[in-house]
């Protein structure tokens, strides 16, 4: 169902509902009122009747001629003794029913209806000079009320009708209105569709505060995914070049081996040396792509949990000394250094950065823990090759590599820190780096304390 007939219906139903409970609540308003204000009038008159009927008992008076004298435009009369029975009845019209309420020596008033002919009455207690209790009942004819109250009852009906007609034309011009402008902007997405390019829609100032920020949600979604895609064919680009040089080697040695292998022996240990080099780098950039790939993924298994930092740096410490045939030296200020962050990818993100400083230096490596009032730092520390200051904003890109011949002899890809950068924006780590060519480099982790902690720190 469209939008706009969702807002018809609703606001016609829920009108149709609103003008119906009013319009009842008016005609039974009208109805009781009216009805209450004839009842009042009738009681008042037939406290006169029963006053004059006790003054007439003592007297010479007779009691139908007192009746009579009291009765009404249109209705009747009737007295009834003790026994229940009619003592006595005058009446307005002989068409009337014989019919009447039932003896009772209570005052009250009540509508009744008799052969479709509508009443109010009102029945009052009478003492006779032997101090026996008569009833004496009066009633009034109120048909032409209800002949009202039925033209009101239409004439309800019929207004409440032309509301929910005019209601209904009036919410379909101002939903037109409305919906106008969504529409317009719906067929500029749907434009956009049509087109292979990321269009922007054009913001228009005299729009509605939410079709102004929809536009710009919409542009900015169009900004994110023209990124996106321009980082994954760049991804792709890379990874296709760096596949490719190995690919290259592997098969010019090949093709080598194919027509002197047998006959040259030089030539033989020449290639088999390359293509056992190069297969190795398209393994450890294979393993980059994954590892690249798998941090995408992580967030959907990001489980960040208090974390004693020591014990987990030492823990790698010990696993990586042997394989780097290194020092790894680890300076603490206290054995519990507690942060928030997801096990798996910070073990992997700190692997990282010591294969790098294990790449691009040949002495021992520092890490030093510390702690401020704000942050708990990790400083990675290698007395290696270093960075030219002009390639330190870049080294987090994709396949970004500061020399490539000299990352080519370490087996780097330019992926590592790439990922590690990914890593940390999941962590809420924030990542630094300082360096100085021919001297080393230090990369510098910044763990930010929870609201409680900073706190304890103060």
């Amino acid at each position: 169902m469209k939008l706009g007939t969702k807002i018809q219906l609703y606001i016609t139903v829920m009108s149709a509902i609103v003008v119906i409970l009013i319009n009842t609540f008016v005609y039974y308003s009208y109805k009781n009122f009216t009805l209450e204000a004839e009842m009042s009038q009738l009681e008042g008159r037939g406290i006169n009747i029963s006053q004059e009927i006790q003054n007439a008992i003592g007297s010479d008076a007779n009691t139908r001629a007192v009746l009579q004298s009291h009765l009404l435009s249109d209705g009747f009369i009737t007295l009834l003794n003790e026994a229940g029975e009619q003592e006595l009845r005058i009446t307005t019209s002989a068409s009337y029913p014989e019919d009447y309420e039932g003896y009772n020596t209570g005052q009250y008033r009540d509508v009744v209806t008799y052969d479709d002919i509508h009443f109010v009455m009102v029945s009052l207690p009478v003492i006779w000079e032997n101090g026996e209790v008569y009833n004496l009942q009066v009633y009034e004819n109120i048909e032409f009320l209800y002949d009202t109250f039925n033209l009101l009852q239409w004439i309800l009906i019929i207004s409440t009708l032309i509301i929910l007609i005019v209601i209904y034309f009036l919410n379909r011009i101002i939903t037109n209105i409305i919906l106008k402008p969504i529409n317009r902007l719906i067929e500029k997405i749907k434009e956009t569709e049509n087109t292979s390019a990321y269009t922007m829609l054009e913001v228009n100032n005299n729009d509605t505060k939410e079709l102004r920020d929809l536009s710009e949600s919409f542009n900015e979604m169009m900004l994110d995914l023209k990124e996106n895609d321009e980082q994954q064919q760049a991804f792709i680009m890379n990874a296709s070049h760096e596949l490719k040089t190995p690919i290259t080697v592997i098969d010019s040695y090949s093709q080598m081996l194919k027509r002197f292998g047998k006959t040259r022996e030089d030539i033989l240990d020449e290639s088999i040396f390359a293509i056992s080099d190069e297969a190795k780098r398209m393994k450890y950039l294979t393993e980059q792509l994954l590892s690249f790939s798998k941090a995408a993924q992580a967030k959907e298994n990001f489980r960040p949990e208090k974390l004693n930092l020591v014990d987990m740096i030492s823990g790698i410490k010990n696993r990586l000394e042997p394989v780097y045939g290194r020092n790894i030296e680890v300076h603490h200020e206290a054995d519990f250094m507690f942060v928030t962050a997801d096990a798996d990818s910070l073990d992997q993100l700190l692997k990282i950065f010591l294969d790098n400083a294990y790449k691009y230096s040949s002495e021992d490596i520092n890490i030093n823990i510390t702690k401020d009032k704000e942050f708990t730092r990790v400083d990675i520390i290698d007395r290696g090759i270093g960075i030219p200051e002009e390639d330190l904003g870049k080294i987090f890109n994709r396949f970004y590599r500061v020399d490539k011949a000299r990352a080519r002899k370490t087996g780097g890809s330019g992926l590592g820190l790439s990922i590690a950068d990914e890593l940390a924006k999941m962590n809420d780590i924030r990542v630094s780096v300082e360096s100085t060519v021919d001297e080393g480099t230090t990369f510098t982790l910044k763990f930010e304390h929870g609201k409680e902690e900073q706190d304890e720190n103060r």
